[in-house]
């Protein structure tokens, strides 16, 4: 009589594992896509910011509903750091004289003030308003940082099977580097 309570187990447990490890596998497949669609994404986005020297709000709307089709909900993070040189004097008497070094200065910019530019409140400005363009500058550094948010099915499934509870996210792309060109 024992066998069989162990034969009964071992049915189920094939069962469940004929159904949960193919599932497991789509699941996981499906990530890799949403993946590939968001690094191609961000990648293309930052390129294009890099390449004119601005963002508009259409290229940040266009970007959102490209990785949005993915199924996921996404926290974008867009970060600037704009670069200045200036060159270094030392005042001998009433004349300044170039030391030969120059001083390089990076400022900050964090993504409310990126936004503010792009969608103002209360504003009745066109989208095609020039004033609604970001702008940078030949030199600059320009970053996207996009990163799921809540749980994919896969790793709620995984975090089922191995009771484990991951907060890290599935998907983290992060792109872009220096501005190019500046063509506005």
């Amino acid at each position: 009589m024992d066998n069989v309570w162990w034969k009964v187990l071992a049915f189920l447990l094939s069962a469940v594992l004929l159904f949960l490890v193919p599932l497991m596998n789509i699941l996981e497949r499906q990530i890799d896509i949403a993946y590939n669609v968001v690094f191609a994404e961000c990648n293309r986005f930052a390129d294009a910011c890099r390449d004119t020297g601005y963002i508009t709000p259409n290229m940040f709307k266009e970007f959102t509903d490209r990785i949005n089709s993915t199924g996921n909900t996404y926290d974008i993070k867009l970060s600037h750091v704009h670069r200045t040189v200036n060159p270094v004097y030392r005042q001998e008497g009433t004349s300044l004289i170039f030391t030969g070094r120059y001083e390089v200065n990076h400022i900050a910019v964090d993504e409310t003030e990126i936004m503010g530019v792009l969608f103002p409140e209360n504003s009745p400005l066109s989208v095609l308003d020039p004033a609604r363009r970001y702008e940078m500058s030949m030199g600059d550094l320009f970053f996207v940082e996009v990163k799921n948010r809540g749980k994919t099915m896969a790793a709620a499934l995984r975090g089922m099977i191995l009771f484990i509870d991951s907060e890290s996210p599935d998907i983290f792309v992060r792109a872009g580097g220096m501005v190019r060109n500046e063509a506005y």
